[in-house]
């Protein structure tokens, strides 16, 4: 075993942490801080026009669900509940009588409160209530139970259309080429760099260019006059912009990064650019096998199921000829190798700045000149400078993320993104099996279609499947000319010996609606007993046998058998004469129309009376 460790971290002696609700006559404000620390927001209650009971209330109810052990974990999550106690504070505010304590809030306030959700936002807002006063204590019970009375509507699943191979090319083409010049860029400052240290770069332009650099590396930022401003030449030699980003990355670039593995990977957008740029790789970096071994995390997952470990895995071995020969054409088709890409071209960014954050870069103005924030619109304006359009925004969804094409040319789209990359693969990604097929699958149309199209084939296959093999043989007249001059070979075709084909060409062996080969030999009964099966299921046994003389009273069953449905309740005449319905229409199937209505005009009355005893089951009786 290794040695001792060291002691963890612990705050100074008598620190308490900061209070996040606090109440006071001049106002009412609750703190909520992101789980990963970097964010905090303080949301101020004192606006609601509502007593100060209701309004302290309301915020111990947002405290609560908002807390370090509850499932809001970023500051949109909070947003989204603070508007559903504004709402219900608006509600409350404009009822008559105004409660003033929580005591007085009736179950006619929530109904009032549901009725007033948008149609469109019903789910979030009456879901959000429930999160908040579901468990509150000082609430009536009844008030609770209408709360959670009801059963929400099931939201619909947005409509996600995958990009098609020529879209998706386009876009990571675009992607793949900031990226190229990114590294090229760097690279290309750290080489002149690099120079200069040696004392190797030409006088000129050059050194002055690499004294810049050296400033920059070593301090993270331009050479400057006593006052703070930067000198005039360095705007000969480009400008702030462009001499800061000859070391590291810029916001932009960081987004292609963001799009290209979203694709790569088929992770969430949000998850992506909160990868650390720390990793462990097992291997070493020079096993048969390489990969990166990359924690990230996931809220919406629970508490219990957010952090996660993701293998980032570089091409199979059979590539790794092509990526030894063909670096720069491969190169951005490997995860792992993307990943350690953009975890080189932000170290200095991450020196400067103290960030872990695998997506650190140069901001492109402001109080800092670093910076670890991502968001999604970035990627719209990143989609826009290389001629994208940006699509419109819909409720709830940055513009970037809405999956639409817009009419003059195609978005840009990290959601659609991760549906191409899911529809391709076919295989989960950071969510159970249950989630892909459910979500993901379910709401793509591409894969409906598909789906109904290969459930339709199936049932297809075996339905034909079935009609062979219970299909009755059916013997035509040409049959019946053929026994005539050639008794042995008909009597094999059909399956019978000699004596057996002339008792059923004669009618001796005529049930009611077809031949029986050999009673005596039936499926359901032993062997050497005679059948004991109604007649109604002839049609279902392989010892049948159809011959012309017997199509009159098959079309007399059919029709009576139809007749009966309007007569019987569908579901009894389904279990009684439904598969034998079926049976005599395809066994009518071997006929022409003609014939059937010939057969029809020939049939007896007895043949009638023989069809209705069947039916009403008096040839059953023994």
């Amino acid at each position: 075993m290794s040695g001792r460790g060291q002691k963890a971290v612990l705050p100074p002696s008598g620190w308490e942490p900061p209070a996040r609700l606090v109440a006071a006559p001049t106002g009412c404000t609750v703190l909520f801080v992101e789980e990963n620390g970097r964010r905090s927001k303080t949301y101020d209650f004192t606006p609601l026009p509502l007593s100060p009971e209701l309004r302290e209330w309301l915020a111990q109810a947002f405290a609560r669900v908002t807390g370090p052990r509850s499932g809001a974990k970023r500051t949109g999550t909070a947003d989204h509940y603070f508007q559903v106690v504004k709402r219900f504070a608006a509600v409350l505010a404009g009822a008559q009588p105004t409660p003033t304590v929580p005591r007085q809030v009736t179950a006619a306030h929530i109904a009032a409160f549901k009725l007033s959700a948008p149609a469109g936002s019903y789910h979030q807002q009456v879901a959000g209530l429930r999160t908040l006063l579901r468990q509150d204590g000082l609430l009536r019970p009844d008030v609770r139970r209408a709360v959670c009375e009801g059963r929400l509507p099931a939201r619909p699943l947005p409509t996600v259309t995958a990009y098609t191979d020529v879209e998706r090319q386009r876009i990571l083409t675009a992607a793949r080429g900031d990226i190229r010049r990114a590294r090229d860029r760097v690279a290309a400052g750290r080489e002149l760099l690099e120079r200069y240290r040696r004392g190797e770069a030409p006088a000129g332009d050059q050194a002055r260019l690499g004294a810049v650099l050296d400033v920059v590396d070593r301090t993270g930022d331009l050479p400057r006059h006593a006052c703070g401003q930067i000198p005039d030449r360095l705007y000969h030699l480009g400008g702030v912009m462009t001499l800061m980003s000859m070391l590291c990355l810029t916001r932009l670039e960081a987004m292609a990064f963001a799009v290209l593995l979203v694709d790569l990977t088929g992770e969430n957008f949000g998850t992506v650019i909160d990868w650390p740029a720390a990793h462990l790789r097992p291997d070493g970096g020079d096993g048969p096998v390489r990969v990166a071994l990359v924690e990230e995390t996931k809220p919406r997952r629970g508490p219990s199921r957010e952090h996660m470990v993701l293998a980032l895995e570089d091409l199979p071995a059979s590539l790794g000829a092509v990526v030894e020969t063909d670096r720069d054409h491969r190169l951005l088709r490997s995860p792992l190798r993307t990943y350690l890409l953009l975890v080189e071209l932000g170290a200095l960014a991450r020196k400067h700045s103290g960030s872990t954050r695998a997506f650190t870069y140069l901001a492109a103005g402001g109080r800092e000149k670093w910076s670890s924030k991502n968001h999604s619109f970035y990627v719209g304006q990143w989609a826009q400078g290389h001629g994208f359009p940006r699509a419109p925004a819909r409720s709830g969804t940055a513009a970037a993320d809405t999956p639409t094409l817009d009419g003059s040319g195609l978005s840009v789209s990290t959601q659609r993104l991760r549906q191409t990359a899911l529809e391709r693969r076919r295989h989960p990604i950071a969510h159970a099996p249950s989630t892909l097929n459910d979500y993901y699958l379910r709401r793509s149309p591409a894969v409906v279609e598909d789906s109904r199209a290969i459930v339709r084939e199936a049932l297809d296959a075996e339905v034909a499947k079935a009609r062979l093999v219970q299909h009755v043989p059916v013997f035509s007249r040409e049959f019946l000319e053929r026994a005539g001059h050639d008794p042995a070979g008909a009597a094999a075709a059909m399956g019978v010996d000699e004596p057996t084909l002339k008792d059923i060409l004669a009618g001796e062996r005529d049930t009611v609606l077809a031949s029986c080969t050999d009673h005596r030999n039936a499926p359901d009964t032993p062997p050497g007993d005679a059948c004991e099966a109604s007649f109604l299921t002839c049609l279902s046994c392989p010892n049948a046998r159809a011959l012309p003389h017997q199509l009159p009273i098959q079309v007399t069953a059919h029709d009576q058998i139809a007749a009966l449905r309007a007569d019987l309740d569908p579901a009894e005449w389904d279990h009684r004469f439904g598969e034998v319905s079926t049976r005599l229409a395809d066994l009518l199937g071997h006929y022409g129309i003609q014939e059937r209505e010939d057969a029809r005009a020939r049939a007896r009355p007895e043949d009638h009376e023989r069809v209705m005893a069947l039916l009403t089951g008096r040839l059953d009786l023994r």
